[in-house]
C-alpha cells in the first residue's frame, strides 16, 4: 500500500469537520453520512489508514455492505487508494460474510443445523419450497404477496425459542418452520438462512466470538440501516463481548427496506451507545439548496445538512391531469427536450425517470418505445434477472471490461463465487482443476468491446457447459443462462450488447434511466422526474400506521436526493401530502 496515497487524500477531508473527525475516531464509532455526504470516501481513507497504521499480520479488516454493487465501489475507491493487499482486507455482502467467515468455518462445529457441504439454495428452488411449506401447513395454495410478511418475520424474530416468536401467528411460524426443514432435507439454505445461522453461532459461543476478534480487529459496516436485526446483534456481540472494533455507516433516513426487517432505529440506537462515538457528516456535496430544503420538508426529525457550494436548483411540481402513460408521454416529449436544450452538456443519461413499482416503469417504457427512446431499466421488470449466476457473470464481465486494470473486481472475488456455485467439488485438488479453464478464458477475453454474445459463448464452452453437467443444484441457472443468451440473438433487446455495457447493467449515457424508488438507492443523476405522486398512491392509501406512513416519507426522501440540479415532481389531479409538505418550503 502507498502511505502516500491516503495520507494526501486524508487532507482533503480536514476542511469538513465530520468527515475529518470520522477520520480520526479512534474506537468504535457510527456515522451518520446523509445523500451526497461523502461517506464512501471517508470511510475508504479512513479503512486505508486502519489497515497501515493499525492492522498487523495475519490480521485482517472486514468491510461489510449491502450488494455486490456497493463492494464493487468500495473496492474501486480502495484500489485508487493503494490499497491492494487482499490478504489484509475483506471486503463482501452480509451473506457472503456469514457463509465464508461463520457458518462454513464454525457452524458444525458449534453444532449449528446447516447442511453439509454447504449449498445455496437457488431464488427458483427458494420460492418452490417455501410455497411447499404454505400448503402444507395451510392445504390452499399461497396467495400472491403471501411471502412477505413470512420474511419479515424471519429477519425480526430470529430466536425461535423467544416469546416473541411464540406470541406470532401459530400458522407462519409453523410455515417458517416447515420450509426451513424442507431447506435442510434437500441440503440447502437460503441467505436469509446464512445470517440466521450467523448470528445464532456468535452469541452462543465466546470461542467463536474470540476467533473472529483476533482475525478481524476491525469491522467496517457500509449502509448499516438497511441490514438488518440479526447484524446489528451480530455486531453488538462482536463489540461488547469480545473487543472488535466495530465502524458504523449509514443514514436512518434512507432506510426504505422495512418489508425485509431493515429498522432505522438500529443505527440510531448505536449511535447512541456510551462505547461508540456518534459523528455526523453534515455538508451535502450533491444536491442543489432547494433539493436540499425539499427533503427535508419530508423529514419529522430532518438532519442538519446544507449544501457544500450554496447552488440553488430547480423543484417544479406539475399537475398533469394523466395517468402514468399521460404523465410519462408529457415528460418525455417536454420536460425531457426542454432539460437538454436548456443545459447542453447533459446527456440522457443524466435524467432519471423515478416510480414506485415496475408496472409504472411498464409504463413509461411503452411511451419510450413508442418515441424509439432507448432507456436503461432497473426494477421488477428488468430482461436479467438477479441470481447467483448473474451476480457471477456481472463480476466476470466487469473483470473482462477493465476490472482486472482497476481491482474493482478481482480475480479471487469471481473464482470464490465460482466455487459456491461448484459444490460438488468435495476437495482443494478438484476445484484448481476446475478453475484453470475458466481462468484462461477470463485472461484470453479481457476486452470491453466483445459482443455480448460471442462471450457468454466461450464461457459456456470452457467452464459453464461442465459445470451445467455435473451440478443438479444448476438446472435453474442454466435456464437463466439460455434465457439470457436468446436475448443477444438478431432482433432481441440484448442484441448489441458487449462486455462493457452488459458489466454496467446495460447503461449507457445515450439512455434515458427507469429505476424503482428503492433501486435508485446509492445512485445519482442531474435530474429526476418522479411520476405517480398521486393522493392515495404515495403513500399508499393503505398505508395505515406510523411507520408504514415514515417509511414513505424516507422512500421519497431518496428520490428526491438522487438529483444534483433539478427534481419534477409529477401527480394527476390531487396531490400526495408529500408534495405539499415540499410546495409549502419551495414556494
Amino acid at each position: 500500500m502507498s502511505s502516500a496515497a491516503y495520507i494526501q487524500a486524508a487532507e482533503e477531508l480536514r476542511e469538513n469537520e465530520g468527515q475529518w473527525r470520522a477520520y480520526e475516531s479512534e474506537g468504535n464509532c457510527a456515522i451518520l453520512a446523509g445523500p451526497g455526504s461523502g461517506k464512501t470516501k471517508t470511510i475508504t481513507i479512513k479503512i486505508a489508514r486502519i489497515l497501515e497504521e493499525e492492522i498487523q499480520r495475519p490480521q485482517r479488516l472486514a468491510c461489510i455492505t449491502y450488494s455486490n454493487e456497493c463492494v464493487r465501489e468500495l473496492r474501486g475507491r480502495l484500489n485508487a487508494l493503494g490499497v491492494d493487499d487482499r490478504s489484509r482486507i475483506l471486503v463482501s455482502t452480509i451473506h457472503s460474510f456469514a457463509l465464508t467467515e461463520i457458518v462454513m468455518p464454525y457452524a458444525a462445529m458449534a453444532g449449528v443445523a446447516v447442511p453439509n457441504p454447504i449449498a445455496v439454495a437457488a431464488p427458483s428452488k427458494s420460492e418452490a419450497l417455501f410455497k411447499q411449506a404454505y400448503q402444507t401447513v395451510k392445504g390452499v395454495p399461497p396467495g400472491k404477496w403471501y411471502r412477505m410478511s413470512l420474511d419479515r418475520l424471519r429477519r425480526t424474530v430470529p430466536d425461535k425459542n423467544s416469546a416473541e416468536w411464540k406470541a406470532s401467528s401459530a400458522q407462519q411460524t409453523a410455515i417458517v418452520e416447515e420450509y426451513e426443514r424442507l431447506l435442510l432435507d434437500d441440503g440447502l439454505i437460503d441467505f436469509d438462512g446464512l445470517v440466521l445461522a450467523g448470528l445464532q453461532v456468535i452469541e452462543r459461543f465466546e470461542w467463536v466470538r474470540k476467533c473472529l476478534r483476533s482475525k478481524f480487529p476491525v469491522i467496517v459496516v457500509d449502509e448499516y440501516q438497511d441490514l438488518g436485526l440479526p447484524l446489528h446483534r451480530m455486531m453488538c456481540a462482536l463489540m461488547l463481548d469480545a473487543g472488535v472494533r466495530i465502524i458504523a455507516v449509514g443514514d436512518p433516513d434512507q432506510s426504505i427496506y422495512g418489508f425485509t426487517g431493515a429498522k432505522p432505529s438500529l443505527l440510531r440506537d448505536l449511535h447512541g451507545m456510551p462505547q461508540v462515538e456518534g459523528i455526523q457528516l453534515k455538508l451535502n456535496y450533491r444536491c442543489a439548496t432547494q433539493i436540499i430544503n425539499a427533503s427535508k420538508a419530508l423529514l419529522n426529525d430532518p438532519p442538519d445538512s446544507e449544501s457544500h457550494d450554496g447552488r440553488q436548483g430547480v423543484i417544479t411540481i406539475h399537475e398533469v391531469g394523466a395517468n402514468i402513460e399521460g404523465q410519462a408521454r408529457y415528460a418525455l416529449e417536454e420536460l425531457v427536450p426542454r432539460m437538454l436544450e436548456q443545459n447542453p452538456d447533459w446527456q440522457l443519461g443524466d435524467i432519471a425517470f423515478l416510480y414506485r413499482t415496475f408496472r409504472e416503469g411498464g409504463s413509461i417504457a411503452k411511451i419510450a418505445d413508442e418515441r424509439g427512446m432507448r432507456y436503461f431499466r432497473l426494477d421488477n421488470g428488468v430482461l436479467i434477472k438477479r441470481t447467483r449466476l448473474i451476480e457471477f457473470l456481472t463480476d466476470a464481465a466487469v473483470w473482462c471490461a477493465g476490472g482486472w486494470q482497476t481491482g474493482c473486481v478481482t480475480l479471487g472475488q469471481i473464482l470464490k463465487s465460482w466455487r459456491l456455485l461448484r459444490p460438488s467439488l468435495k476437495n482443494e485438488a478438484g476445484a484448481l482443476t476446475a478453475r484453470v479453464p475458466l481462468i484462461r478464458c477470463l485472461f484470453e477475453n479481457r476486452d470491453g468491446s466483445i459482443p455480448l454474445k460471442k462471450w457468454i459463448g466461450r464461457l459456456y464452452n470452457s467452464a459453464l457447459k461442465e459445470a451445467f453437467a455435473v451440478e443438479p443444484g444448476l438446472a435453474d441457472e442454466h435456464e437463466t443462462l439460455r434465457n439470457l443468451y436468446a436475448l443477444t440473438n438478431e432482433g432481441k433487446p440484448l442484441e448489441h450488447f458487449t462486455v462493457d455495457i452488459f458489466a454496467n447493467q446495460g447503461r449507457s449515457n445515450d439512455q434515458i434511466n427507469l429505476i424503482t424508488l428503492h433501486s435508485s438507492k446509492g445512485l445519482e443523476f442531474q435530474a429526476v422526474v418522479m411520476v405517480g405522486l398521486e393522493l392515495g398512491d404515495f403513500p399508499s392509501q393503505y398505508a395505515t400506521d406510523d411507520d408504514e406512513i415514515a417509511e414513505a416519507a424516507r422512500l421519497f426522501y431518496v428520490g428526491v436526493t438522487r438529483a444534483k440540479s433539478e427534481v419534477h415532481l409529477l401527480y394527476a389531479h390531487t396531490e400526495s401530502p408529500l408534495i405539499t409538505a415540499i410546495r409549502e418550503v419551495t414556494a
